[in-house]
């Protein structure tokens, strides 16, 4: 790809506020990280699949299948930051930051945030988005919303959005998915920059970019399935992995997977 290097880096930690531990949680036999990682792997656009983490009983959980852990410092706030400093170690020109509590992620999907970056390596940062589909979405807490532009550029991120009113297909408000991409030094810039209001306010990584009025450029997803962020969630999640005929398919794939 005419010397482009695009990386996967896993961020996780046990300190989660809202489900402590979630990185960990035994789905079909795998930790949830597992999972995540050996998505990853399936895109085969990848230079580096990586894990950031600062906790031993992550980086023992992932070794233990033959996966590469980069450890981080435990003072890390944000995702992104993690990010970054995980990438010091690694030979690429960009990142894909796939959440480690993303454990629906589709390798295509990944593909898709692949091939954006390769149309247009010049740009800085690009999100997964999806489509609203339920009224109940935007005010649930746990689904990061955003406000996108005419041009698919986002412009402001939030998680409650439920006083609009927007009609039946919630323009232009699209859910935030937790697939994050940025040029290297790009990322460099972020982490340098102090943390912003919004972002503070709300724990959302991506406010920092708007806020400092960088681009921060939507690739839709075809799904905009939950991630575990919380207790509840869990539930949502596997009853999807049983269920979706996709999901199903991938939870073969990544159970039979013995890739490094």
């Amino acid at each position: 790809m005419n010397g482009i290097k695009i990386a996967a880096i896993i961020p996780a930690r046990m300190g989660s506020s809202r489900y402590p531990g979630k990185p960990l949680i035994n789905i079909e036999g795998l930790p949830m990280i597992e999972h995540v990682r050996r998505r990853a792997l399936l895109c085969s656009g990848f230079s580096n699949v990586v894990v950031a983490t600062c906790d031993t009983e992550i980086r023992d959980a992932v070794e233990l299948y033959g996966g590469h852990v980069i450890m981080t410092s435990n003072k890390h706030i944000m995702a992104s930051d993690r990010v970054a400093e995980a990438m010091a170690g690694l030979d690429c020109t960009h990142v894909v930051n796939v959440q480690g509590d993303e454990i629906l992620v589709l390798p295509e999907d990944l593909s898709e945030m692949i091939n954006a970056i390769s149309d247009s390596p010049d740009l800085q940062f690009w999100n997964a988005t999806a489509p609203i589909e339920f009224k109940e979405e935007l005010s649930d807490l746990s689904i990061v919303k955003c406000v996108l532009s005419s041009q698919k550029k986002i412009l402001y991120c939030a998680r409650d959005f439920s006083s609009l009113n927007l009609g039946e297909e919630f323009q232009p408000i699209h859910k935030i998915l937790g697939v994050l991409a940025y040029r290297r030094d790009a990322l460099l810039k972020y982490s340098g920059l102090p943390r912003t209001p919004l972002e503070m306010s709300q724990s959302i990584d991506q406010s920092r970019i708007v806020e400092n009025d960088l681009v921060l450029n939507s690739v839709q997803f075809s799904s905009g399935s939950p991630g575990i962020n919380e207790p509840r969630e869990e539930e949502i999640v596997r009853k999807i992995l049983i269920s979706n005929p996709r999901q199903k398919t991938i939870i073969k794939e990544t159970l039979n997977s013995h890739e490094k």
